[in-house]
């Protein structure tokens, strides 16, 4: 065997082990529809709705497997067979501006997860079939904010996502609360 072939071979060798004993994360995302559905009333209004789903797993791993002589291993996937399952995060961004004629302190924002179908997806963990964020920010009035959240879901099957103010908490303590009727009533 030649000297650079031996010295390739080392490299090699290394670098697999290196992978191997290292827990390395990889990921993949999409990005997904979003909408912001607006109520006719609402002193806020949300524009440019984005939203990305991100897939992370773990990365694959070379392992000695059992029954197996240390000489024959195979690649192993650690997210698959039970062993790891991959973790859901939907990473959302709007612009929310100003209506009213007072200054805001607060606002809260429903996500509302919809499939191919246009049926709501539930979330887990959830007593409402939407994502609450609360975002406390001072707006005086007529301006703009952006806001970015992150969400971890259960789901892959998302389509579109939907975002919507649901209550405003004006400077003065005064609230504004989104109509009794349902979320998806205003699709």
């Amino acid at each position: 065997m030649s000297r650079s072939h031996r010295r390739g071979s080392v490299i090699m060798g290394a670098v697999l082990f290196g992978t191997a004993c290292m827990p390395t994360l990889w990921a993949t995302e999409r990005q997904v529809r979003a909408t912001a559905k607006n109520y006719p009333a609402a002193p806020v209004q949300m524009l440019r709705p984005r939203a990305m789903l991100v897939e992370t797993f773990t990365a694959p791993t070379q392992v000695a497997l059992p029954g197996e002589s240390v000489r024959t291993t195979r690649v192993r996937y650690a997210n698959r067979a039970g062993q790891a399952p991959s973790v859901y995060l939907l990473s959302g961004e709007a612009v929310c501006v100003n209506r009213s004629n007072q200054a805001i302190e607060a606002v809260e924002v429903a996500v509302v997860l919809l499939d191919a179908f246009h049926q709501v997806i539930p979330v887990p963990n959830s007593r409402t079939p939407y994502i609450a964020l609360q975002f406390v920010q001072a707006m005086p009035r007529g301006s703009s904010q952006p806001l970015q959240w992150e969400e971890r879901i259960g789901s892959i099957d998302i389509y579109e996502v939907a975002v919507i103010v649901t209550r405003v908490r004006f400077q003065d303590g005064s609230v504004w609360a989104a109509p009794e009727e349902e979320l998806v009533d205003i699709f």
